[in-house]
């Protein structure tokens, strides 16, 4: 009866038309902000997301067989050491994909694109997402935005130099110079100057995809060498308000991969500095920590199973959507600082009266936390909730979901009967 009597109220609010997703992230935009605070650098990664459903949606096209979907770009505040603490969402974009390409040739599409207005184009998210997020962030705080292939445009490289953008983006390593030389080659002739080793995670059948094959966990041997480059405004970005652009080029490579295994290879340009080995390794481990948004997705999808909502319309899907987006980055965090090396206290997620109600419940359960729980006590407590078994290892996105959604009906719960009593 409880639930069904606050699933109607939800469903109410959701088709509301009053209701923005402005308004909905506005406090969450805030509190980010106030956690980049006193931060000298934070890393802002972009990256977008297909969401996809089944049966009939009011306002969505279909986009694969008979599934509906829209897509979103997403940009999300990172800490710019090696925690990679996820500090929250500070843009969220949806739209469609075109579909109006389909069916035509090569040289059509060609001829549309150089037709098509800047502001028009699909990849111009990028560029207008970053200037966009850029205005939350402090003004003693340095933002290095990070961004993956799909941002391999000069026009979003141009755009992003005008307004004084710090970024690091991956690009075709065959991209070619002003000297009509490839980026590759041109770094080719020179010695690497740092090498690491890596952990490779392992890709799945179900995971890989033509430009990404399926693959073995392993360590790799990475080589490093970094060059400054010069690009020249290609015809196809008139636009584009640089003749030419001068930048940094980080090439990282494996150059003696296993065999039958596609050797990893990354070619970053970036406006950061590469005078010394540090600065280098630097522009690297920016790069890396553009994966905390791929986890931020899993939270949103999986832990807050938003795909599988049964929510009639685009409209309604978007609002359940910025709902979602503070709650995916709670998941994210909990499981980011719960798995931490570095153990951190649970007040860094959860405020004391949270914590208080946490231990309450797991009590009723026989189970204790601690005094002074960590955010990993805490992780693991709100995963019991959600069904984990500890002997199990560490709690999946699914389970901390559960675990979460649960705890928040207690909070409400707790949180009504203190209302009620004043009154």
């Amino acid at each position: 009866m409880v639930r069904s009597f606050w699933t109607s109220i939800s469903y109410r609010f959701f088709q509301n038309p009053k209701v923005t997703i402005h308004a909905l992230l506005e406090g969450h935009h805030e509190q980010t902000q106030r956690r980049m605070m006193g931060s000298p650098v934070v890393r802002i990664v972009h990256d977008t997301s297909d969401f996809m459903f089944k049966g009939e949606r009011e306002g969505l096209p279909t986009v694969h067989k008979e599934a509906k979907g829209f897509s979103a770009h997403f940009t999300l505040a990172v800490a710019a050491d090696e925690s990679r603490e996820p500090l929250g969402v500070l843009g969220l974009f949806p739209f469609f994909q075109k579909q109006e390409l389909l069916g035509l040739t090569e040289s059509q599409k060609t001829i549309r694109h150089q037709e098509t207005p800047r502001k028009s184009k699909k990849s111009s998210r990028w560029e207008a997402q970053a200037l966009e997020t850029n205005g939350y962030v402090p003004s003693n705080t340095r933002a290095i935005h990070l961004m993956d292939q799909e941002a391999d445009d000069y026009s979003v490289f141009s755009a992003l130099c005008v307004a004084s953008l710090s970024f690091v983006i991956r690009v075709e390593p065959r991209r070619l110079t002003v000297e009509r030389v490839r980026a590759d080659e041109l770094l080719s002739a020179l010695p690497a100057t740092l090498f690491r080793e890596v952990p490779v995670a392992p890709r799945s059948k179900a995971q890989a995809s033509k430009p990404h094959p399926q693959r073995k966990a392993r360590t790799a041997a990475l080589s490093v060498r970094a060059s400054a480059v010069t690009l020249p405004r290609p015809r196809t970005s008139p636009e584009a308000v640089c003749d030419s652009l001068s930048l940094n080029a980080v090439h990282v490579f494996e150059a003696s991969p296993p065999g039958g295994e596609q050797p990893i290879e990354w070619m970053l340009f970036t406006t950061e500095p590469i005078g010394s080995i540090e600065e280098i390794a630097a522009v690297v481990d920016h790069y890396r920590a553009r994966w905390v948004i791929e986890e931020y997705f899993k939270a949103l999808k999986t832990g807050c199973s938003f795909e599988k909502r049964q929510l009639c319309s685009y409209e309604v899907l978007l609002r359940a959507l910025a709902l979602f987006v503070p709650l995916a980055w709670k998941l994210l965090l909990l499981r980011n600082l719960g798995r931490d090396n570095t153990p951190r206290l649970a007040t860094k997620v959860f405020s004391d009266d949270q914590l208080r109600l946490l231990c309450a419940i797991l009590r009723e359960r026989r189970r204790e936390l601690p005094d002074k729980p960590t955010v990993r006590d805490a992780m693991l407590g709100i995963a019991a909730l959600g069904g984990h078994i500890k002997n199990n290892g560490d709690p999946g996105w699914q389970v901390l979901g559960r675990g979460l959604h649960r705890f928040s009906e207690f909070e409400e719960g707790w949180n009504l009967r203190g209302r009620c009593d004043q009154s």
